[in-house]
């Protein structure tokens, strides 16, 4: 069963993004299944991380606008937490949320871009984020892998629930996930016990190799986009899709845009094309000569604003079919 850690020391910090900074659109993406892995209200997120092998709640609260942007963060730990470890854990909040990044370019140069202007308009100043480590969004993608959603959010659920953290703090209970060392040395068909398929081997397997091999994160982010990617994809289960998700969400690659997965390929189309299907090739050719260095933010402004739009209670008939959550 997951351990539990409860957390009641404080240590609150306010920190201020580069603006424009939408709060909740950078924190929250509707498009992403629903899990326990976090708590979103407006204005305010909850999520547990792992960092530096320690686990701290995060509470994240709005205080600023869009254009004047200011974030109250409360840390959540075990103990009193000494300045360098406080600042440790804010430098890692403003890389996993981009607190610091200037995307005024992308805004400057795409101002009068038919396609993007209603997008930027309606969710101006968002950012890509990660709430999870490289390894925690590395499952996710391997559970997001070869299925559909209502059972990859299944499959989330109970494998948190036998080797995940739940953590505890400011009144609200969210998971993190399991350390590598966690799973390197479970029995495969103990896994396949919680009805992960084939998945089964890969938690394991990866696992073993972030262990073994020292996979280091933040070695990765100083790479080029197209040596991490080459570092990524020898990682064992490691495809196009999953890469793709690794590089753009927790690394933070804009430039991006070689893979687009079967049920995104029916969304795009009807997005950029008014088209029930159009031809992968097609969609990843005019998105890199459209957008170019800023392709994968592009595409994040136009498919969060679908998912938002849902959210908020209007119903897209097909968006549902393709979601199948």
């Amino acid at each position: 069963m997951a351990k539990i850690l409860s957390l009641k020391t404080k240590t609150n910090l306010a920190v201020t993004p580069f603006p424009p900074f939408n709060f909740d659109t950078t924190v929250f993406k509707p498009s992403h299944y629903p899990d326990s892995l976090k708590i979103y209200q407006t204005g305010k997120y909850w999520f547990a991380m792992r960092y530096n092998n320690r686990v701290y709640g995060i509470k994240m609260k709005n205080e600023g606008t869009v254009d004047n942007p200011k974030i109250m963060i409360t840390i959540f730990s075990e103990s009193k937490l000494a300045k360098t470890e406080v600042e440790r854990v804010i430098d890692e909040l403003k890389f996993r949320f981009e607190f610091s990044r200037n995307i005024s370019e992308f805004y400057k140069k795409f101002k009068n871009d038919k396609i993007l202007v209603p997008f930027i308009k309606r969710c101006y100043g968002m950012h890509g984020s990660c709430a999870q480590s490289l390894y925690g969004l590395l499952m996710i993608g391997i559970l997001l892998q070869n299925t559909v959603i209502r059972r990859s959010v299944q499959m989330t659920k109970d494998m948190l629930l036998k080797y995940g953290v739940k953590v505890k703090f400011d009144s609200k209970e969210v998971y993190e996930f399991w350390e590598p060392r966690d799973l390197k040395n479970v029995r495969e068909e103990d896994l396949r016990k919680l009805k992960v398929g084939y998945r089964a081997k890969l938690f394991i397997k990866l696992s073993k190799t972030f262990v073994e091999e020292k996979i280091d994160e933040f070695e990765l982010r100083q790479l080029s986009v197209g040596d991490a990617k080459e570092r990524l994809l020898r990682l064992y289960g490691v495809g196009p899709e999953t890469v793709r998700i690794l590089l753009v969400e927790a690394l933070h690659h804009y430039e991006i845009f070689d893979h687009v997965a079967p049920w995104q390929q029916k969304i795009l189309s009807r997005l950029l094309f008014n088209k029930q299907l159009v031809p992968t090739e097609k969609i990843i050719k005019y998105v890199k000569t459209r957008w170019g260095k800023w392709s994968a933010l592009a595409i994040l402004y136009i498919w969060e604003d679908i998912f938002w739009q849902r959210k908020e209670g209007k119903r897209i008939n097909w968006l549902e079919k393709e979601i199948r959550l």
